[in-house]
C-alpha cells in the first residue's frame, strides 16, 4: 500500500527504530578498518630497501606498500580515463 498524506497517522520517515542499522554498520566495519590498519602496520614496520627508477631509498614495509598501492591506484584511474575518451571519440558510448 502506497504512502498517502493525511490519510496515515504514521510519518513516512519513521521506521519506528530506535537507531539506524546502516550507520551502526557503517561503524562496525570502520573501527574493524582502523584495528586491521593498525595491526598491519605494527606487523610490517621493520626498515626495507626499496628500488624505484632512478633512486633507492630505506624506509618502512608498510610504507612502501602505501607507496606502491597509491601508485597503482593512480595508474587505474589513469587508464580506465583514457579507456572512456577514447570510446567517446570513437562513438561506442
Amino acid at each position: 500500500m502506497a504512502y498517502q498524506p493525511g490519510r496515515s497517522d504514521v510519518p513516512l520517515d519513521d521506521t519506528g527504530e530506535g537507531f539506524d542499522t546502516r550507520l551502526v554498520l557503517r561503524l562496525g566495519v570502520a573501527v574493524i578498518v582502523v584495528i586491521l590498519t593498525v595491526l598491519f602496520v605494527a606487523q610490517n614496520s621493520e626498515k626495507v630497501e626499496t628500488s624505484f627508477v632512478f633512486f633507492t631509498v630505506e624506509i618502512r614495509l608498510w610504507v612502501s606498500l602505501l607507496v606502491a598501492l597509491l601508485l597503482g591506484a593512480v595508474l587505474g584511474q589513469v587508464v580506465e580515463a583514457m579507456w572512456h575518451r577514447r570510446r567517446r571519440r570513437h562513438g561506442d558510448d
